[in-house]
């Protein structure tokens, strides 16, 4: 299956064509994007989208639009497009992990298809929108670890707090308030930022202490003045801590019995895992719904 999912508009003022195509055509920029690319979506129902994306050449120098299509099956599709007279582009240079190939039309034209997943079927989704896994190099081996439900949940853990932080930082920029409340994790979105971070390695250090491991030495999470500047730094500091401390642990001691928590309720060791993976989670949904409600607002 392929359908359009956008056409991409290079522009060299990208506030000013935000300004001016959301007027003239009832579009909406889409919450959390870059300056230098921006997605308008129609306002009311559906439609294509229209990405616009900062160049330096002036009009007549190259080309600065193409189609990008979204692809469920990109290898077929490019094949089948190959077939009908495409032409894959010769020496274009992909980084690693490249969800799109570029081909031109019979007539020279360019255009991406994109390895969308089940956003090729339903236009609400961006490409990969319901898919954990689009890549495998960075998951953790299935034999490295005595029990797979463990690698996944802490493969899960690792998405979703890597996840959280570029929205964390969208949110930041963005001057919008959390809502008011007596919890000091609130206080500030440095201050939630912290909350989350330090969050991920007390589960850690919890779920070894019940187990009897060695302890797994988790830095200090960086104050809520320098937490945005440390972030990735202490974000990989504490997931290379998650990759080897429960590798050899057998699958009957995950839910053999139950613990009290750091909050006083019972857990076993998988439902602390996958408390860890669902925290981060959590609070990203919580920062976009607030970007978007303001946006819709």
């Amino acid at each position: 299956m392929l359908r359009i999912g956008s056409i991409v508009w290079g522009v060299r003022d990208v506030a000013r064509a935000v300004e001016f195509w959301t007027a003239a055509l009832d579009y909406r920029a889409r919450v959390g994007d870059d300056p230098d690319w921006v997605m308008l979506k129609p306002r009311r129902g559906t439609g294509v989208q229209l990405a616009l994306q900062q160049v330096k050449a002036d009009p007549a120098e190259r080309r600065r639009h193409h189609l990008d299509l979204y692809a469920y099956d990109q290898t077929a599709e490019v094949e089948r497009l190959v077939g009908l007279g495409a032409r894959r582009v010769p020496g274009w240079r992909y980084e690693d992990g490249s969800d799109f190939v570029v081909l031109s039309d019979p007539d020279g034209n360019y255009f991406c298809v994109i390895a969308a997943g089940e956003a090729a079927r339903d236009p609400g989704l961006r490409p990969g929108g319901t898919r954990y896994v689009t890549q495998t190099h960075d998951l953790p081996a299935p034999d490295e670890f005595a029990y797979r439900g463990a690698r996944v949940l802490i493969a899960l853990h690792e998405k979703e707090l890597r996840a959280f932080l570029p929205v964390w930082r969208r949110f930041d920029a963005s001057g919008i308030q959390l809502p008011r409340t007596d919890d000091e994790d609130y206080v500030s979105n440095g201050h939630l930022l912290v909350h989350v971070l330090r969050a991920s390695g007390r589960y850690l250090t919890w779920a070894c202490r019940q187990l009897g491991l060695p302890d797994p030495e988790i830095a200090e999470t960086p104050a809520p003045p320098d937490a945005a500047e440390h972030a990735e730094e202490f974000l990989e500091h504490v997931l290379s801590r998650w990759r080897g401390a429960l590798a050899e642990v057998p699958a009957e001691r995950f839910e053999d019995k139950a613990y009290v928590s750091n909050w006083g309720a019972p857990m076993t060791i998988e439902s602390m895992l996958e408390h860890a993976f669902t925290h981060p989670a959590r609070h990203t949904f919580q920062l976009e719904e607030l970007m978007a409600r303001r946006t819709s607002s």
